[in-house]
């Protein structure tokens, strides 16, 4: 194909995890996550560390970053969560 129509190659879901502050290496600095949480649960946090940004990551809510750019962490009290991610990687565009 001349133009690739998808724009998220890849992606992941998660289940009832926190995150530690990282940076995603393997994805290209110009290409932006998306992060879906749903689920019920008590207060969380999405931290994007090296802007000095902590979001409240409720239900429902989308974020979209740079995850080789911008280092980012979740940290949820208690509760259920399911959290869809999706990415690119420089070795699949």
């Amino acid at each position: 194909l001349k133009h690739w129509a998808v724009v998220h190659i890849s992606a992941a879901v998660m289940c009832n995890r926190d995150s530690p502050d990282h940076r995603d290496l393997k994805c290209p600095p110009e290409a932006f996550d998306v992060l879906t949480c749903i689920g019920s649960y008590g207060r969380a946090i999405m931290r994007l560390t090296n802007l000095g940004i902590d979001l409240v990551y409720k239900p429902g809510v989308m974020v979209s970053y740079s995850g080789r750019l911008v280092r980012h962490g979740i940290w949820v009290d208690e509760g259920d969560r399911i959290v869809w991610a999706w990415f690119m990687r420089d070795s699949m565009h």
